[in-house]
């Protein structure tokens, strides 16, 4: 845990915290937190997706707190304000977050952060958009001496 305070009459403090979940960083926003508070963490992170390009991708994440987090999802490079292309939800019988990727793009590949925020604190962590390229064909053999070697050929020669 380390402790980070700004000092003056609009005092802040920020705690860093260990998550029980690897991965998580969790920013403790007071010294002392009220009986029944907590900060916000993942009981459940999301995972790496891995997806072809067109196809959907679906990050999920489980999240706890007193008072109940809000949860927001961030891209490293580039905003997720685009509803034809991103759509998140929650899912109340289950309790997930969803950040749904709609017709991927292979531009959409990268890092994509889970927040999850309460007046005590935030709790953050990073999922992977890995994207499949659709399309990719083999290089054919080149026509001249480049050609993949045939081994049995070779073997019956000698």
């Amino acid at each position: 845990m380390s402790l980070k305070t700004k000092q003056g009459p609009n005092a802040q403090v920020a705690i860093k915290k260990r998550s029980r979940v690897p991965g998580v960083m969790i920013t403790q926003y007071l010294e002392i937190l009220p009986a029944g508070k907590t900060t916000p963490d993942f009981t459940r992170k999301p995972m790496a997706v891995t997806a072809q390009e067109g196809k959907k991708g679906l990050f999920k994440a489980i999240v706890s707190g007193e008072p109940a987090p809000t949860v927001t999802w961030a891209r490293n490079n580039g905003e997720l304000n685009e509803p034809e292309k991103y759509t998140t939800r929650y899912d109340q019988r289950s309790q997930e977050h969803f950040l749904e990727i709609i017709n991927i793009k292979l531009d959409q590949a990268g890092a994509y952060k889970c927040l999850a925020t309460n007046e005590y604190g935030q709790a953050v962590c990073t999922a992977h958009l890995n994207v499949i390229e659709v399309g990719v064909k083999k290089k054919a053999p080149a026509a001249n001496g480049d050609a993949p070697l045939d081994f049995r050929k070779m073997l019956k020669k000698t």
